[in-house]
Protein backbone atom coordinates (compact mmCIF):
# COMPACT_ATOMS: atom_id res chain seq x y z
CA UNK A 1 0.00 0.00 0.00
CA UNK A 2 2.92 2.36 0.59
CA UNK A 3 3.80 2.48 -3.12
CA UNK A 4 0.26 2.99 -4.44
CA UNK A 5 0.87 6.73 -4.88
CA UNK A 6 3.83 5.96 -7.15
CA UNK A 7 1.78 3.53 -9.26
CA UNK A 8 -0.96 6.17 -9.50
CA UNK A 9 1.57 8.73 -10.67
CA UNK A 10 3.39 6.55 -13.22
CA UNK A 11 0.52 4.37 -14.48
CA UNK A 12 -2.75 6.18 -13.66
CA UNK A 13 -6.15 5.06 -14.88
CA UNK A 14 -7.03 8.70 -15.52
CA UNK A 15 -5.42 12.12 -15.15
CA UNK A 16 -7.46 15.29 -14.75
CA UNK A 17 -6.43 18.92 -15.02
CA UNK A 18 -6.73 20.66 -11.66
CA UNK A 19 -6.42 24.25 -10.47
CA UNK A 20 -3.27 26.36 -10.85
CA UNK A 21 -1.66 24.15 -13.52
CA UNK A 22 -1.86 21.07 -11.32
CA UNK A 23 -2.84 17.56 -12.33
CA UNK A 24 -4.75 14.84 -10.49
CA UNK A 25 -3.76 11.22 -11.15
CA UNK A 26 -6.28 8.50 -10.23
CA UNK A 27 -5.77 4.81 -9.59
CA UNK A 28 -8.84 2.87 -8.46
CA UNK A 29 -8.39 0.41 -5.60
CA UNK A 30 -11.61 -1.35 -4.68
CA UNK A 31 -14.17 1.18 -3.47
CA UNK A 32 -11.49 3.86 -3.13
CA UNK A 33 -9.21 5.79 -5.45
CA UNK A 34 -5.62 6.88 -4.92
CA UNK A 35 -5.51 10.59 -5.82
CA UNK A 36 -2.11 12.16 -6.44
CA UNK A 37 -2.07 15.93 -6.90
CA UNK A 38 1.07 17.13 -8.69
CA UNK A 39 2.51 20.00 -10.66
CA UNK A 40 5.59 20.59 -12.74
CA UNK A 41 8.61 22.68 -11.86
CA UNK A 42 10.23 22.90 -15.26
CA UNK A 43 9.98 19.34 -16.57
CA UNK A 44 10.08 17.69 -13.13
CA UNK A 45 6.77 16.52 -11.58
CA UNK A 46 6.43 17.54 -7.93
CA UNK A 47 3.87 15.72 -5.74
CA UNK A 48 1.75 18.14 -3.71
CA UNK A 49 -0.47 15.69 -1.82
CA UNK A 50 -1.84 12.13 -1.87
CA UNK A 51 -5.09 10.87 -0.42
CA UNK A 52 -7.44 7.88 -0.62
CA UNK A 53 -11.12 8.91 -0.87
CA UNK A 54 -14.14 6.92 -2.02
CA UNK A 55 -14.03 6.30 -5.78
CA UNK A 56 -17.72 7.07 -6.34
CA UNK A 57 -17.05 10.72 -5.60
CA UNK A 58 -13.96 11.30 -7.76
CA UNK A 59 -13.30 8.46 -10.21
CA UNK A 60 -14.67 9.10 -13.70
CA UNK A 61 -14.23 5.57 -15.04
CA UNK A 62 -10.69 5.68 -16.39
CA UNK A 63 -9.31 6.02 -19.88
CA UNK A 64 -8.94 9.82 -19.76
CA UNK A 65 -5.60 11.57 -19.55
CA UNK A 66 -4.72 15.28 -19.55
CA UNK A 67 -1.03 14.44 -18.89
CA UNK A 68 1.41 11.53 -18.98
CA UNK A 69 4.60 11.73 -16.94
CA UNK A 70 6.28 8.91 -18.84
CA UNK A 71 5.45 10.27 -22.29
Amino acid sequence: MEDEWLYALLAPEEVLKGHRNRYIAHLKRGTHVVRVIYEYQGKIPIVITVYFPFAQRYFGGGGFSEDKILA
